[in-house]
């Protein structure tokens, strides 16, 4: 085993998996500024990330309120990424929130900290999973 670091660019091209995610990554990349370049300018800085799954091209966008504009202008980017993608019939957008270290504010549901039923759980390990994945 050599104590020489490996590039990451050559682990890249040799892992035939990595590689695939290099592609795919590039691919999504293309697309985003693609869709980027059809929607106005201010709504486009909003837009993070795109990709196609099947027949729905999938939106990602930093809050609720773009992701009401971005509604307006499906037909538009279906019709526009028909060459791209023939079989494209709808636009999916997601919300995705900043790296920012904060969690976006409570909405609906019991308040946080307040007592559910994984509380009630016996097995810590499982409780402390569960308290994880909903925290």
């Amino acid at each position: 085993m050599s104590n020489n670091p490996t590039k990451a660019a050559s682990l890249l091209t040799r892992d035939p998996h990595l590689s695939h995610l290099a592609r795919m990554l590039h691919q999504q990349q293309t697309l985003l500024k693609e869709v980027r370049s059809l929607l106005p300018e201010q709504l486009a800085r909003h837009c993070l990330h795109a990709r196609i799954s099947g027949t729905r091209l999938v939106l990602h966008v930093d809050s609720p309120a773009w992701s009401s504009k971005l509604r307006f202008h499906s037909r538009s980017l279906i019709q526009s990424l028909r060459s791209r993608a023939p079989n494209l019939r709808k636009v999916s957008i997601r919300l995705l929130f900043p790296e920012t270290g904060q969690k976006p504010a409570h909405r609906g549901g019991k308040p946080p900290g307040h007592p559910s039923v994984v509380d009630a759980i016996s097995d810590p390990e499982l409780r402390r999973l569960l308290k994880r994945l909903r925290d």
